[in-house]
């Protein structure tokens, strides 16, 4: 199952209907591959137009053996993967490449040939199109461009970020209602990871934590989010070469402790890549598993095969 997903280009977009929101795809023949667009879930905090979120989708199970030149793979979860950063993907509706680095990113067929429904989600519209320098606010919040500051409930535009995580989560339990719905999270994304089911109802049915952002960041991190509430399983994956100062693998030990309410917890550790090619918090060095990134997915993918089992 290591086949590639190569899909053609060629796109035809329709509107889907069956839920309080639009819901737009391009579909890409296959569809293998295809953006969804999610429409009205909530207003933008910039304007009082309707906000829009994206999310690229790799569903396996759609393979064409004639066009993809493998046969359809029965998927095991449904996964969304939340990367790092600002969070921005700036997906258009034809898009197939993220043109990003991130780990998650750039693993998404990995997990896909694993068996897995894989959605790779984007920032929403007002988030994309928020851009500025770092600056304080009125409540002394560290904040920036795109989802900077902005990924927990508390801060500014927290509430708005929160209406997203939840409406791509409905619309792919709506699309797959059989598949357990996991949150995986790498870097900052392990915030949102951790908001979904710490704050989402019904929450996802399992969590994967990479690179966790344990801080200090003014930014923000996990020690905001309320860890011993969530009780779905968890897995904490670290990279001992990772030198990056606020996801530190040592304190991976402190952070399992706080799953007090989860049914099944566990740390997995890596090490070893090649050399970096970014500075340590960036995503083509230990802090991104870069050169163990195949090890890591079978790893990851064999865990949620056994907590759904």
């Amino acid at each position: 199952m290591k086949n590639s997903l190569l899909v053609m280009v060629v796109v035809v977009t329709i509107l889907v209907g069956g839920g309080p929101w639009a819901i737009r795809e391009a579909h890409c023949a296959g569809p293998v591959i295809q953006v969804v667009e999610i429409n009205g879930h909530r207003t933008r905090f910039d304007n009082a137009n309707p906000a829009s979120v994206r999310y690229l989708l790799i569903d396996p199970n759609n393979a064409d053996p004639t066009i993809d030149g493998f046969a359809p793979i029965d998927p095991i979860a449904a996964l969304t993967l939340f990367i790092g950063g600002d969070g921005t993907l700036n997906l258009t509706l034809t898009q197939q490449n993220t043109g990003s680095t991130n780990f998650l990113a750039r693993t998404r067929y990995h997990f896909a040939a694993e068996g897995y429904v894989v959605a790779l989600v984007d920032a929403a519209s007002d988030f994309l199109a928020h851009n500025h320098d770092d600056t304080t606010d009125a409540n002394g919040f560290l904040h920036g461009s795109a989802l900077r500051g902005h990924r927990l409930p508390n801060r500014l535009h927290g509430d708005k970020y929160l209406q997203d995580l939840a409406a791509v989560m409905n619309d792919l339990r709506g699309r797959y209602p059989n598949l357990p719905l996991w949150a995986v999270g790498t870097s900052q994304g392990t915030i949102s990871a951790a908001v979904a089911a710490a704050n989402v109802s019904p929450p996802p049915d399992g969590i994967v934590l990479t690179s966790s952002l344990t801080g200090p960041s003014a930014l923000g991190d996990l020690r905001s989010v309320d860890l011993e509430s969530i009780n779905v399983p968890a897995l904490i994956v670290t990279n001992e070469d990772d030198a990056c100062p606020v996801t530190k693998p040592e304190d991976s030990k402190a952070l399992k402790m706080r799953f007090t309410s989860s049914p099944r917890v566990r740390v997995r550790n890596f090490d070893g890549g090649s050399t970096s090619l970014s500075d340590p918090c960036e995503s083509l060095s230990g802090h991104g598993f870069f050169g163990i990134e195949q090890k890591v997915i079978e790893a990851v993918t064999k865990w949620i095969k056994r907590a759904e089992q």
